[in-house]
């Protein structure tokens, strides 16, 4: 459906314009000095030429058809503009123009105009507000840029027309093109859920880069962004971060940024790359573009200089790399051919005073051996280094088809030999820490592919149960009770049918079957007040903990049984429930929370009374399958203690990953769930049960 925004074969500017000052003219000019093969008409209300060419006076006049229209008039005259686009029969148009959603009130009616005008007439809007597209393969600048790129297969989108300008002008000096080259701007119709499912399936692409300040439809997003990734790689930089960055972009764009734990949870689930900046957005591409597959973590590091390599070590090891083992071979040729003074380990330093030699020793040895995945080349500028001849070097490496990263540290001295890499398409990198982080996502983005084809089943829940779980929740919804806690039809009864298993427990007893409750469940217990309309029952005492026999569970009655008394809750006063007391386990928080843009965010880390000090978690959007559960586990920072720490039993992970699968079909299973916490689940290497917990509904 966009084919005519990126390969029209003709094209109309509406505000074109003979006067060189104005932005009519530039547009105008752009698409026909950079090699546009198609008809290009100018239209302005006031008719005159633009070089030898005739100016319409109105779109209509034009004899033959018209595939794109590139608007560029005030603000006020595009929604009639539209209308005459209409009558045409022009299916497709680029508003460039300012002065809508991003200037207030007034400006998102106009837009409101236009997107009325465009769906009565059936057409696609790109912008307004935006920078406009460009082509190489069609040789097509539909755009006020200064410049246009040299053909490659990557592609970008941008919702900064600002952003574009720097993108262009960074990659004409570092030998980057693209491929299509599109401004957003304040996406009325158009947005970068159209470009990335255009761009998934084209040709002309290989890899695409973003910049986004907000996302409109998050889950078609994740479904798009999933589905590009699954065969190029996709790098995005979202910002908006924080509180202030989102109330900048407000102002910018029109729009407000959303979450961004939920954002950053949804971008790199479905297989994107974050970039945190516009030169981390550089750096990726570079790596991306140049470089083949990385089929493991496994990096060399070959320096001239301890420091750098040092560096390198400390970056690797605060990543998902890791240094590679060298094969006994390896160990051994190097041992035998550096200076005693070198280190033949990894990192391996070849000494100040090498020459090309020793980097070439180096550099074939660590690229045939097995344990090795990729490899990070750094280069200081001493009395003895061969610029340049290095650089010829570590091209011809590329014959062994492993993903090199190059780190030519200084200033002019290194020029000419990081100008010959990034001219033969070896990715070169000012610092060290890049160098790494580029090899780190490279990883990542092949890691995804390899795990993205792994089939997993799918959680079920017997009908019948769901029905059940339904009544619970419209029993709560239908009384207005916001949160669902204990008693019968409870938070605990829900969990359990989604497969969480829960605390042995008994509801709403009376004094008279205490003990036989009791001694079904198992000391020690718990027992909290079920008094009605009670809902901070520790802050009142109706809660007693390490019950241990009888004539301590009676105590307990009646002490819970007075404090809720004197705190004036009568109704029901006399009336308690009582859970099994588990004292054995690590304590675990697993959590939910609805995102009305993306879905449900699944939460997990380490839980109890610390759980808010922590904030030791891990984050997916629902669904969550089994071994996207077991990943999610092994990310938090506290992973090694559920693995058996120090002689510990490990816990069962398995049964925790059952746990948060369930969680995520529930929310998934029922849309009125505004939020849930379980805090504590208490794991060991036997069992996993839920201690406490709550389901917040949406009413």
């Amino acid at each position: 459906m966009l084919h005519n925004f990126f390969s029209p074969k003709s094209i109309a500017v509406i505000g074109a314009s003979h006067n060189k000052e104005k932005l009519g003219f530039l547009v105008y000019e752009n698409i026909r000095k950079y090699g546009f093969k198609g008809d290009l008409y100018g239209v302005n209300i006031k008719g005159g030429q633009i070089g030898t060419k005739k100016l319409y006076k109105n779109v209509g006049d034009i004899e033959g058809e018209v595939d794109l229209a590139v608007v560029v008039v005030p603000a006020v005259a595009v929604p009639g503009v539209i209308q005459g686009l209409g009558k045409k029969g022009i299916g497709s148009a680029i508003i460039i123009s300012s002065g809508f959603s991003e200037t207030g009130t007034k400006g998102r009616e106009l837009e409101e105009n236009i997107v009325r005008e465009a769906e009565i007439h059936g057409i696609r809007i790109l912008g307004p507000n935006c920078l406009g597209i460009i082509d190489s393969w069609s040789k097509m600048n539909a755009s006020f840029a200064e410049s246009m790129p040299d053909k490659m297969n990557i592609s970008f989108f941008s919702q900064s027309g600002a952003i574009c300008t720097a993108i262009l002008d960074w990659a004409n000096d570092n030998e980057i093109g693209f491929s299509r080259f599109i401004s957003l701007g304040n996406k009325i119709d158009i947005d970068e859920n159209d470009i990335l499912a255009f761009l998934a399936q084209d040709d002309k692409t290989d890899i695409v880069l973003s910049y986004l300040e907000s996302i409109k439809d998050g889950m078609r997003f994740m479904v798009n962004t999933e589905r590009i990734s699954r065969v190029k790689p996709f790098v995005i930089v979202k910002s908006g971060k924080t509180a202030r960055g989102a109330k900048a972009i407000s102002s910018h764009t029109g729009n407000i940024a959303g979450s961004d734990v939920v954002i950053d949870t949804a971008i790199r689930q479905s297989g994107a790359i974050r970039a945190d900046s516009i030169e981390d957005l550089f750096d990726y591409a570079k790596i991306f573009a140049f470089s083949p597959e990385m089929k493991g973590c496994h990096v060399a590091v070959i320096s001239n200089a301890g420091g750098p390599a040092v560096m390198l070590a400390d970056s690797v090891g605060k990543s998902k790399l890791k240094l590679a083992k060298f094969s006994e071979k390896t160990s051994r040729i190097l041992e035998e051919g550096l200076p005693k003074e070198a280190s033949f380990h990894n990192p391996v330093d070849v000494m100040g005073d090498a020459r090309v030699d020793r980097y070439e020793l180096a550099l074939e040895l660590t690229l045939k051996d097995e344990n090795v995945d990729g490899v990070v080349v750094v280069l200081t500028p001493q009395v003895m280094t061969e610029i340049v001849d290095t650089a010829k070097l570590i091209i011809d490496m590329k014959k062994h088809g492993k993903p090199i990263a190059v780190c030519f540290m200084g200033g002019e001295r290194v020029e000419k030999g990081r100008k010959l890499l990034e001219e033969k398409e070896i990715p070169s990198y000012d610092f060290p820490e890049r160098a790494a982080r580029s090899l780190e996502v490279l990883y990542e983005y092949h890691d995804f592919k390899k795990r993205a084809e792994i089939k997993d089943s799918k959680f079920v829940v017997d009908f019948q149960e769901k029905e059940k779980v339904a009544d619970i929740i419209k029993k709560n919804k239908g009384e207005r009770t916001k949160t669902i806690i204990g008693g019968k039809g409870s938070a605990f009864d829900i969990f359990e049918t989604y497969g969480i298993k829960t605390v042995k427990r008994a509801y709403d007893v009376g004094l008279e079957g205490l003990k036989a409750k009791a001694d079904k469940i198992g000391y020690p217990v718990v027992l909290k007040t079920a008094a009605k309309d009670v809902l901070h029952k520790t802050d009142i005492g109706g809660v007693v903990t390490g019950i241990k026999n009888e004539s301590e569970l009676q105590k307990a009655y009646f002490q819970v049984r007075d404090k809720v008394r004197e705190a004036k809750f009568h109704d029901n006063s006399e009336r308690v429930d009582i859970y099994k007391q588990e004292n054995f386990g690590i304590e675990i928080f697993l959590g939910a929370k609805k995102d009305s843009n993306f879905g449900p965010l699944i939460v997990f880390g380490i839980g109890g009374i610390y759980v808010e000090v922590l904030k030791d978690f891990a984050y997916r959007i629902a669904p969550v399958s089994h071994v996207e559960a077991l990943k999610m586990i092994s990310e938090i920072k506290s992973a090694k203690i559920l693995q058996g720490f120090r002689g510990e039993p490990k816990c069962d992970l398995d049964k925790v990953a059952d746990s948060i699968v369930g969680l995520s079909q529930l929310m998934l299973d029922f849309p009125e769930i505004k939020a849930i916490d379980i805090n504590p689940l208490k794991v060991t290497d036997k069992k996993c049960v839920a201690v406490d917990g709550k389901i917040i509904l949406d009413l």
